[in-house]
Formats: C-alpha cells, structure tokens, sequence
C-alpha cells in the first residue's frame, strides 16, 4: 500500500495518473493533510476561473506545437504533418508533404528556418538559426526538397540541398553546407563552414570524405524521403483535436466528490 506522503507527492505531479482505488484506500479520512488536498482538488475546477493555478498544480499539458515569437509566425503547408509533442516556434516554413517527427524542436526565434517539400525531421532533432554566423555566409537554417535527417540529429545555420540523407545524431554546426545527392553516416560533425560536396559519403568526427555515391545510391535517397511521409497516415488517423489527460482528471475529481461527506 502507498504512503500517504508519496500518494501526496505523486498526486500534486500529475492529478490525472493517480489510481482511483489506491487513492480510495490510502487516504483515510481523519488526515487533516488528505482532506486539505482533496478538498483543493475538488475546488479547483469552480475556482480556475478566479484564481491563477500554480504550475506545479496544472493538471494538463501546456505544451504547444506550434508558437508565435512576436511577428515571427510559423507557416505551414496544409498537408504537413507534425507529431503532437513537437515544437515549431518562431519564423519557421514547412513547405508541402514535410513531416515533423516525435520530440523534435524547430526553434526560429533568432533567424529563419525553411525545410523544403517532402522533407523529413525525425525523432528528437533539433533545429535552431543563429542571429549571425561568424562565416560571413547566411545563418538561417535551410533544408531542400526529399531530405532525410535522422533521430537525434542537432542542425544550426546549416544549409543542406535537394535530396540529402543525414543519418542519426548528425551535428552540423553555423556555416556548414551539404550539397545535393550527399550522405552523411551516423554520428558525423560538420564544423562550422565545412563543405560536402554534391554526390558524396562523409562520416567521422570531424567529418571527412569516404567515397564517392553511386547512381542507384543517389536515386534511392527521394524514395526515402517518399517512403517516409506515407508512414505518417497511419500516425495521423490515431490524432485527435484535444489531449485525453482532461478526462481521467474529471473522472478522479467525480470520485473525490463522491467521497466527500454530504453537507448537513
């Protein structure tokens, strides 16, 4: 059986996970400490209107996927699709048949973010665009069309062409410059203003040429690409408009109420 102590702890984290049976029997009523926090639970929800919640206390996720930084707006093609749990903040385009994958942070706050159609920023990549480079080159962040970046990949000020393979956890600093019909191993460095010419194979850290691509290698990288974005069907159709956490939160509070003794 919970304490009353971690019951507590776990409750005030998120009010919408607790288990309405540990909380029936874990809680007893002579608690001076359980009928206080119940009572505020209870209360909340007439009171969120006339009193601000604390963070510690809101029950929902305040997470956005998309924000607005002044007049840096996102723009997005209507068949774009973007994972719940991603941010696009600030001046960010998302050209057509882009996917924007789960985790990931696309962070135009200081300068320009563009990712060319049928491109793909798979899970936990991050993308930001300094105010300057100190290569005198552009410092916003652009990718082309049919582009692939892998898992956990960190992109800043970096420009990468048409159809471009990056694989995971990739690091392309201000200034770097991958041409068109390149790949990138996993785990490669670009150092700052680093240039991949078109049709190579670069790896290592820092990154060094391998060899040369050869024309089936070339033409496979926009079928990845394709591939990619006809996987995101079946994430889309398992979306809704509004998050879930608002009904095990309702239903814990209709529970609390009913346990509450009736007002002589």
């Amino acid at each position: 059986m919970l304490s009353l102590s971690s019951l507590l702890r776990a409750a005030r984290q998120s009010q919408a996970s607790i288990p309405l049976k540990a909380l029936a029997t874990c809680v007893p009523r002579s608690s001076a400490k359980a009928q206080q926090f119940l009572t505020r639970l209870i209360s909340s929800g007439s009171q969120a209107a006339h009193s601000p919640v604390h963070i510690e206390d809101e029950p929902y996720c305040r997470q956005r996927q998309l924000i607005t930084l002044g007049n840096r707006v996102p723009v997005i093609a209507p068949d774009t699709w973007i994972a719940a749990n991603a941010v696009v903040v600030g001046d960010v385009d998302l050209f057509d048949k882009t996917s924007i994958w789960y985790g990931c942070v696309l962070r135009g706050d200081l300068n320009s973010i563009r990712i060319g159609a049928f491109s793909n920023v798979q899970d936990k990549t991050v993308m930001h665009a300094a105010r300057t480079s100190p290569t005198g080159l552009s410092a916003a962040t652009t990718i082309g069309r049919y582009v692939t970046v892998g898992q956990s990949c960190v992109l800043r000020s970096a420009t990468v062409e048409d159809e471009v393979l990056i694989g995971e956890k990739c690091v392309l600093m201000e200034g770097s410059l991958v041409e068109n019909h390149c790949i990138l191993a996993p785990g490669t460095v670009l150092p700052p203003g680093r240039l991949v010419p078109s049709g190579q194979l670069w790896a290592g850290n820092p990154a060094k040429f391998v060899r040369n691509l050869t024309k089936d290698e070339k033409a496979e990288i926009a079928g990845v690409a394709s591939a990619v974005f006809k996987t995101t069907d079946k994430h889309r159709s398992e979306y809704l408009p509004v998050g879930t956490a608002y009904i095990q939160a309702e239903k814990l509070k209709k529970s609390l109420e009913a346990q509450q003794p009736s007002s002589q």
